[in-house]
């Protein structure tokens, strides 16, 4: 496979290239987070209208997984990808340019179905560019590319926001489109031969047999409450931030670069664990070590704004030393059918990313941050037990 690559281009080139652009596709989600506050007091809609344009966002994302997956398969990338960006900067035009939420909403569906390609294809890519350890390799570079993102783009977001308002973010999403779509043009090489699905039966049934096997459920399930979480954090950390330590937008957006930069420490600290640990094991114990990290986030959430940063560090090297498990660990499984497995991994994890906020922003009527995130990182420290006896027959996620 990766012979159709290196008629155009090396696998160096190419891994950056596609993870160049899900860092860029990236940066268009993650901009977002700091800006709810202004969103919500320009639009003059309630707080959990807000909430919900973040969950509609993600929900667009997964669904178009089970549309891209097939298709990456069948077509290859570049045939799927550039259409897609062309989509997402017709929706971030629209999003600048309307003062109605209802049209906002729309364009924010256009965006995300135009954006669901990238990281797809980026995963896809990669997977069929290496194998074994420099698999796992490149998708920690892939994961350190995706972690940076979230360093930049709340302080970049917060910092438009100030300046220009909302509408100035989604112009330099429309930027962002533009610098993607002829990046990809140029460089992305042009398949000459199909991708060969070889698994039998229907798209359903290739779609079945990922759920139907054990790791593959455990790596969805882990997928979901992980990304459930996280965009639980980020959303609800600006309120906690504006409302309990009336702290000012730009300051919220520089809070947000412990975490995100702590994430990508984690992915590169993976590169060296996954040399010492197999990796099944080091998908449940840094899932473990993750869900500590939460109730810890949780306990320090009203202390001071000090400890709730280290909380939020320790969380995101967890965080980011376990999320490069996922795709290699799927990438290793479903050699045959990488498109579709990767395809299904997203769908489950943007269903997270989208009911994390709605379900987060629901229980907040009755409940408080620090019980939240209790119950958030006591409920994955159980899910994952549960996952480990299943496949292993008993709990077994020592390193040797």
């Amino acid at each position: 496979m990766a012979s159709q690559y290196k008629k155009v281009a090396s696998p160096a080139f190419l891994l950056y290239l596609v993870c160049t652009s899900a860092f860029l596709a990236s940066v268009t989600q993650n901009i977002y987070s700091p800006i709810v506050p202004l969103l919500r007091d320009s639009f003059q809609v309630p707080f959990h209208f807000i909430t919900f344009s973040v969950s509609i966002f993600m929900f667009v994302l997964a669904m178009m997984q089970i549309v891209y997956g097939p298709l990456i398969d069948a077509k290859g990338g570049k045939r799927v990808l550039m259409p897609s960006i062309f989509l997402s900067m017709i929706g971030a035009l629209g999003c600048a340019l309307t003062s109605n939420f209802t049209l906002f909403l729309v364009f924010r569906v256009v965006q995300a179905a135009g954006i669901a390609a990238i990281p797809l294809v980026a995963s896809t890519t990669i997977s069929d560019l290496f194998n074994g350890t420099a698999r796992g390799n490149a998708m920690s570079t892939y994961q350190t590319m995706l972690a940076l993102a979230p360093a930049i783009s709340p302080v970049v977001g917060a910092f438009i926001g100030e300046q220009a308002g909302y509408r100035g973010i989604f112009l330099f999403l429309v930027i962002i489109s533009i610098i993607l779509f002829v990046m990809n043009l140029k460089y992305f090489p042009q398949r000459t031969e199909h991708r060969t699905v070889h698994a039998a039966g229907s798209s359903s049934h290739r779609y079945m047999s990922v759920f139907k096997n054990k790791w593959g459920q455990a790596i969805m399930a882990i997928g979901f409450v992980h990304y459930f979480i996280y965009f639980a954090f980020l959303v609800s950390l600006p309120i906690l931030l504006t409302d309990y330590y009336h702290l000012g937008l730009g300051l919220i957006g520089l809070l947000y670069l412990p975490t995100a930069v702590s994430t990508m420490l984690g992915s590169r600290l993976y590169k060296t664990v996954q040399q010492k640990m197999e990796q099944r094991k080091l998908l449940f114990l840094g899932s473990l070590l993750t869900a500590g990290c939460v109730v810890l986030f949780a306990v320090t959430i009203y202390d001071s704004l000090v400890l709730l940063t280290v909380s939020s560090i320790l969380y995101g090297v967890c965080s980011g030393l376990t999320m490069p498990t996922h795709t290699t660990l799927l990438a290793n499984e479903f050699d045959e059918n990488r498109g579709t497995a990767m395809g299904v991994y997203n769908l489950v994890r943007y269903m997270g990313m989208a009911a994390g906020p709605m379900v987060s922003s629901v229980l907040l009527l009755t409940l408080n941050n620090l019980w939240l995130f209790v119950l958030f990182g006591v409920s994955f420290a159980i899910i994952v037990i549960v996952l480990a006896i299943r496949v292993y027959g008993k709990v077994d996620v020592s390193p040797s």
